[in-house]
């Protein structure tokens, strides 16, 4: 059965950050994998591709296979039962490390939604996947309908990527330098402690004024024979 094959303009959904804070732009290829049989462990079939083929421009490839006849029923099993689908998204970077994200959600809001579903890749600022999830983008909300069969036939997927805030990032580099500066001024001799007397020996001053507070308060009638 040939594959359905569609070419889809990717929405950016920014945070705070733009398109161009991406120091590198690349490409991602993501597989998609689903189970259908809600079993531990999961048992994966093959559901399409995804290329994202601009990271920055936000373009991407969809290719997904229609059900099979028997992919169908087994689909609208779990719906009946009030199970759950899940979805394994396996990620390749341009370096081909991989990385897998799987999510899970109600079999019976996917197949009352006839298989339109949204896919949400999250990106850092260097280009690489944190992050994909699977929702509905329909209100569906299992009320028990009986969806046909035929209904069934092509998933409708929306990619969109998410490009993660970064915080700011703290100058350590010049933090050691001055830590490294004190240390070699102190080994020096070079560094002189301006601090008052009271400043430098109060650990020492205190415990004796405490000491001497409570030997007073004990002796009441030493003080008063004197």
């Amino acid at each position: 059965m040939i594959a359905f094959t569609r070419l889809v303009f990717v929405a950016l959904i920014i945070a705070t950050t733009s398109a161009s804070t991406l120091e590198h732009d690349g490409s991602v290829t993501i597989r998609l994998q689903h189970s259908l049989t809600f079993q531990n462990p999961p048992v994966w079939t093959e559901r399409g591709n995804i290329t994202i083929v601009s990271l920055r421009l936000g373009q991407a490839t969809v290719d997904q296979k229609p059900l099979l006849p028997e992919e169908k029923k087994l689909l609208r099993d779990l719906s009946a039962k009030n199970s759950y689908y899940q979805i394994k998204a396996i990620v390749t970077a341009n370096d081909g490390s991989q990385k897998s994200f799987i999510s899970t959600l109600k079999a019976c809001m996917l197949a009352e939604s006839e298989l339109d579903d949204r896919l949400s890749v999250s990106i850092d600022y260097m280009g690489r996947v944190v992050g994909v999830s699977s929702v509905i983008a329909s209100n569906s909300a299992c009320e028990g309908a009986i969806v046909p069969l035929e209904n069934l036939k092509q998933f409708n997927t929306v990619v969109y990527v998410r490009h993660t805030e970064t915080g700011p990032i703290p100058d350590t580099a010049s933090y050691v330098q001055k830590l490294e500066k004190e240390k070699e001024a102190k080994e020096k001799g070079e560094t002189k402690d301006n601090r008052s007397f009271l400043a430098k020996y109060w650990m020492y001053i205190v415990p004796l004024l405490i000491f001497m507070a409570i030997s007073s308060a004990s002796n009441p009638e030493a003080q008063q024979g004197q």
